[in-house]
């Protein structure tokens, strides 16, 4: 009776094992393209030294938090990157240099006007003193989606990346 419980047993874990690992390659091969390729709008580069590694490391991340403040309509992610002025474009109604609390409100209006389905980068840009990263805001409104160009710029200042100007239009 013990040897059977134990084969049993074995049996059991044998195919869990096989089971979990069928799911999860399920997963991968079924999982959007969109979602795992989401990092290629960051092309990765070799860089000279490590303090260099770590700037554009830290300015990768300022864009993420601000793709992830805009996706879950949260302040909090984007006024972390807030200068004392900052430009917004906001489908050119919104227009013009606000201070960090007129900005972080004019934000939360439009993240309430136009509830985001998805934020998303194509590209990206940086040197030294500034970097750059456009693509995609799609929203609910009605019907159907529409989707709006999405474009965050920063600058490099007093070693921290800031938002320099944000445009949706």
């Amino acid at each position: 009776m013990n040897t059977f419980c134990l084969t049993y047993f074995q049996s059991i874990m044998k195919f869990s094992l096989y089971f979990t690992i069928f799911l999860i390659l399920l997963f991968y091969f079924f999982l959007p393209k969109e979602t795992y390729a989401q990092d290629s709008w960051w092309p990765d580069k070799k860089y000279r030294n490590e303090q260099t590694r770590i700037k554009y490391f830290l300015c990768k991340r300022a864009f993420e938090d601000i793709a992830k403040g805009f996706s879950n309509s949260n302040i909090n992610f984007i006024n972390l990157y807030f200068d004392s002025e900052v430009y917004l474009n906001l489908i050119s109604v919104e227009k013009g240099y606000y201070s960090s609390n007129q900005a972080g409100l004019l934000i939360l209006d439009f993240l309430n006007y136009f509830p985001v389905n998805r934020v998303r980068y194509y590209r990206s840009h940086r040197n030294v003193k500034y970097a750059f990263a456009i693509g995609s805001y799609r929203y609910n409104k009605g019907a159907g989606n529409i989707e709006l160009t999405f474009s965050v710029s920063l600058r490099y200042k007093n070693e921290k990346w800031l938002i320099d100007q944000i445009n949706l239009y």
